[in-house]
């Protein structure tokens, strides 16, 4: 065997190893919608809510102080997690160094944190408004921008192919978003606000896109498991810094901080920080390994992931946010979205092996 093939080989085996990382990518970031949707129900939300609702702030602005409130503390939790899992595998002081030194990864690392601080607090405000399907589902756009992105900001190619896939995910976007803008969205819930959820959406699609790009331009300084702890550490910093500024300003967004000290509620943050955790570990391992286009692509069949989970975990209709009015609609909109969607990625992410390798290697 020749230089030649084995280096075949070898870009062979890792383009494995990274659609490998993303389905499990898929499987735990499907999961963590599970305790996200779970959570709007515990003692702490809902307390906190109900403090909120003693204040002057309008009944949007106690949604998204409450969307704060389970976005910061969700990335405290999975900065916890990490900071366990890399003292199990010893990279402690790597990341210390990595902490200290300013340099290229702590600066796109910082802002992969607040990209991702957009997409999941857009994530909570989607799945408060509308439904957790409907916030799984319309994340599945974000492969558009994270390819746009690679292409313009990275440099890496992508084929007519992807370009097509770009298309049909805005198909399927149109057709998950038309839902609930002729429907209204969930008309049931009180408090909630339609087209707070539908901005939600675009947040969710837009920050995870640009996280990829910012994380891709980081890992070429950096190795992944460290990466992502600095970047759940900046935005764990970026949301204290915006608590403090409202307990500063007299909101009541620390008076239920206590019930933490409640195992159930315990429980769903760990459960939460864990999912998302190994999610992320799993997501930013496939981008040196596919690029980011492409690795953006694989985990996105957390959709699917999500869907199928809610509706076996929490119910179709809990999952899907529909009323007996608008059940035909809603469900219709969401499954023929999510199968565009999928289409679309599967398009981007389907190129045979050589065809990756290929340009993985022009992308470089």
């Amino acid at each position: 065997m020749d230089v030649n093939e084995k280096k075949q080989l070898d870009h062979k085996k890792k383009v494995r190893i990274g659609l490998l990382m993303g389905i499990l990518c898929a499987l735990y970031w499907g999961i963590w919608y599970v305790p996200g949707n779970s959570a709007w129900s515990l003692d702490i939300l809902v307390d906190l809510q109900g403090n909120l609702a003693d204040t002057s702030l309008s009944l949007d602005m106690q949604t998204i102080v409450a969307c704060i409130f389970i976005t910061g503390f969700n990335a405290i939790f999975c900065a916890l997690v990490l900071f366990i899992w890399n003292g199990g595998l010893k990279k402690l002081p790597e990341f210390k160094r990595e902490l200290v030194e300013v340099r290229g990864a702590s600066k796109y690392f910082m802002m992969a944190g607040i990209c991702g601080a957009c997409a999941v607090s857009g994530t909570y405000l989607a799945a408060f408004n509308l439904s957790s399907g409907f916030a799984a589902i319309a994340g599945l756009l974000y492969p558009i921008i994270g390819t746009i992105m690679s292409v313009l900001y990275l440099k890496q190619k992508v084929s007519k192919r992807g370009y097509l896939a770009i298309i049909v995910l805005l198909v399927g976007g149109i057709t998950l978003y038309a839902g609930s803008i002729i429907t209204g969205g969930v008309t049931g819930g009180e408090g909630t606000n339609p087209t707070i959820g539908l901005i939600g959406g675009v947040m969710a699609a837009v920050g995870w896109g640009f996280e990829g790009v910012c994380a891709g331009k980081a890992l070429v300084f950096c190795e992944p498991d460290v990466g992502l702890h600095l970047r759940f550490l900046f935005e764990a910093i970026f949301w204290a810094i915006v608590m403090c500024v409202l307990a500063v300003c007299g909101v009541p967004i620390f008076s239920t901080v206590g019930e933490f000290l409640d195992p159930a509620t315990f429980f769903i943050f760990i459960l939460l920080g864990l999912s998302f955790a190994w999610c992320y570990v799993t997501w930013y391992k496939s981008f040196p390994l596919l690029g980011v286009a492409r690795g953006q692509a694989v985990g996105s069949l957390y959709a699917a992931c999500a869907v199928l989970f809610l509706c076996l975990f929490c119910g179709p209709q809990s999952a899907l946010g529909y009323t007996d009015e608008t059940m035909a609609v809603i469900v219709g909109s969401t499954i023929a979205g999510l199968v565009i969607c999928l289409i679309g990625s599967f398009l981007l992410a389907s190129e045979d092996t050589e065809g990756l390798v290929s340009l993985r290697e022009r992308g470089d």
